[in-house]
């Protein structure tokens, strides 16, 4: 495997932060700092009431700090590249750090579901990630960043400690984690808030939240279903029921609704077995000999 990170996933990443920084600074102020916040400031959805949407009333200094801090967390993704892929060897600091990361963005993924006054069963029903973004924005923020940068680290981590590459997979992940930065900055508040919102806003929103899932998870299953095709077993077993759980989430979206914790389930899935495939001895049988 070339220990050089390609120029093409370097001018990629290069284009993507690009692109979100012209997004940022041309199209978005308009909305997060004018016309947005003054049409939320009254703006009242089953009877609560949302004026400070962004997190920056009063305080428009911090926009600026957040599309640099943004646009620079975009660009760290060529350093994930090269320090958990692309490297000679994997280091015993490369281990902890994707330790730390993985487990740190599982626990404050599923802790966000449950931020909130709201009763647990609504929780489960209706209150989605971004709906809790309308009380906690900065923490709405923090979920896209450090759930995208968790994702993409480990699954290099994956690729790397198995020899494993796929350009399809990498490709994937990438966009999923651009995606879930142009969620993070079009909040929604469901379909009762159309009439406030644009409705391209709104696709936006749930586009890039698709995105993001289905990003996350090709390069999972692209390695998960190379190593059953090779080795049959466990790995077929793991395939399955992975699948399964998403199948459990598509039917609780249908039958339940939209909500933070349904949500989680494939991310938290993702983790769990990224965290299986990294860290324990468990699949190492996969480990394909250079």
């Amino acid at each position: 495997m070339e220990r050089k990170v390609p120029k093409g996933y370097a001018v990629m990443w290069v284009i993507f932060a690009a692109a979100y920084a012209i997004w940022m600074i041309f199209f978005m102020p308009k909305y997060v700092l004018d016309n947005y916040e003054n049409m939320l400031s009254e703006m009242t959805i089953d009877g609560k009431v949302y004026g400070n949407l962004s997190g920056m009333v009063g305080a428009h200094w911090l926009y600026p700090l957040w599309v640099i801090f943004s646009v620079a967390s975009l660009l760290l993704f060529i350093f994930y590249l090269k320090k958990f892929l692309y490297c000679e060897k994997q280091t015993k600091g490369m281990a902890v750090a994707a330790c730390v990361i993985l487990v740190v963005g599982c626990a404050f993924v599923v802790g966000y579901g449950f931020l909130g006054e709201e009763p647990f069963i609504d929780k489960v029903r209706y209150i989605t990630a971004s709906m809790i973004g309308m009380n906690y924005p900065w923490m709405f923020r923090l979920w896209g960043v450090l759930g995208a940068a968790s994702l993409f680290i480990n699954t290099l981590y994956c690729y790397r400690k198995f020899n494993y590459n796929s350009k399809v997979g990498i490709i994937a992940g990438s966009i999923g984690a651009v995606a879930i930065y142009v969620t993070v900055n079009c909040p929604s508040m469901g379909e009762k808030a159309l009439s406030f919102f644009p409705r391209p806003r709104m696709v936006g929103h749930w586009a890039g939240a698709l995105i993001f899932a289905f990003g996350c998870a090709v390069p999972v299953v692209l390695f998960l279903f190379n190593s059953a095709k090779r080795l049959k077993g466990k790995f077929a077993v793991t395939a399955v029921v992975f699948v399964a759980l998403l199948l459990l989430m598509l039917a609780l979206l249908i039958f339940v609704g939209k909500s933070a914790i349904i949500e989680n389930i494939p991310m938290v899935a993702a983790y769990a077995l990224l965290l299986a495939f990294n860290f324990t001895h468990f699949y190492d049988e996969a480990i394909i000999t250079e």
